[in-house]
């Protein structure tokens, strides 16, 4: 199914939504979700969660964005680092932000008499390790670009195309800290002002600065814009300045891991092309057997699990394939890298991750 066709079906799946409370971040997605919302004319309301510590410029923009687009947009103030919870910075700190996040678009959305809330998640964050999208179903979020087989390089791929403007600082800086360091206001506002320093000198379009026991480490998109001697200086000064004892270059540069399936992860048989893939999380078995069986599609049969070993046997699409308890994907009987991937895409919306 080529872009065209999935951005159409999308556009039918607002015709059918009509009226529809969008989360908007000014990211990628929010955006894309709120230019195709407007073309189909649905009736849509764009919610924006301020949890006060996303990076500068990021709420002036959403409103910004959104008046451009001529939408609706209303704003929730929070402010995460009231909760003790999530400045405590645990592993489960993002999937404690969603829980916030989402309860109250959900909340917000109702009163505004909005009944069908939707988010930008699309099919390739379901390869990536975000705990967070358990929110989505817990609060019966729709995501238009998964039912639409959307992946992330389609959708940066039109917005260039048709010259739509987005934002790439879109991250909540409490990412930065290291997990299980302390979230603070005083860190958050010094990455703020350090990434916004560095990305201003550089003119990379991402920075990021990782922060670890007051150990800056920076990552940029194009490491070529750093590599000079005038500039780093001048970050250096700057980063000291802020009381960082040392500052570190990640040298591999800030790549996307958008490519749903990877060359190595096929394996080459005497008559098939095997997909071996291994998700980074772990796959809640029972769930996703029940999830397959009462909301699978025309593609996916003969489900089977397997308890004791924890695993799920499955044709797709009268392929011979497997989902195991440790994240691991196979999938037999390929023609292709496109073949494969095909396959995978029908069955990822159906797989529910372990916390």
């Amino acid at each position: 199914m080529n872009t065209n066709i999935k951005i159409n079906k999308v556009k039918e799946i607002f015709k059918d939504y009509g009226k529809v409370a969008l989360a908007f971040s000014g990211g990628a997605d929010s955006t894309l979700l709120a230019y195709l919302a407007k073309e189909a004319g649905a009736d849509v309301l764009a919610i924006t969660y301020d949890n006060q510590i996303f990076p500068t410029g990021f709420l002036e923009f959403a409103k910004r964005r959104t008046s451009e687009l001529g939408i609706r947009h209303k704003i929730i103030d929070g402010n995460f680092l009231d909760v003790d919870e999530f400045v405590e910075n645990s592993p489960k700190r993002c999937l404690l932000c969603r829980n916030l996040m989402y309860g109250a678009i959900k909340q917000k959305a109702n009163e505004e008499g909005y009944e069908i809330i939707i988010d930008g998640n699309n099919i390739t964050d379901l390869t990536h390790d975000r705990p967070g999208i358990l929110m989505k179903f817990k609060y019966e979020i729709e995501s238009p670009f998964i039912e639409a087989e959307l992946e992330t390089p389609e959708i940066h791929k039109f917005l260039d195309e048709n010259n739509i403007e987005y934002s790439n600082s879109t991250t909540c800086l409490a990412t930065r800290v290291k997990t299980n360091e302390t979230v603070t206001i005083d860190k958050v506002n010094r990455i703020d002002h350090c990434e916004a320093y560095v990305k201003e000198i550089t003119g990379s379009d991402v920075v990021k600065l990782r922060e670890e026991k007051n150990v800056a480490t920076i990552e940029l998109s194009d490491l070529d814009a750093i590599l000079d001697n005038e500039k780093i200086d001048s970050i250096v000064e700057e980063l000291k300045l802020s009381q960082y004892d040392k500052i570190l270059l990640n040298l591999k540069a800030i790549e996307s891991d958008d490519e749903l399936i990877l060359d190595d992860e096929l394996e080459k048989g005497a008559n098939n092309l095997r997909l071996r893939k291994r998700l980074p999380f772990g796959i809640d078995i029972s769930e996703t057997d029940k999830i397959l069986k009462s909301r699978g599609n025309e593609h996916i049969s003969n489900i089977e699990t397997i308890d004791e070993i924890g695993y799920i046997k499955l044709n797709i699409d009268g392929k011979e394939s497997k989902i195991f308890r440790d994240g691991k994907i196979s999938i037999e009987n390929n023609e292709n890298k496109e073949d494969a991937k095909e396959s995978l895409v029908k069955i990822l919306p159906f797989i529910r991750r372990t916390v």
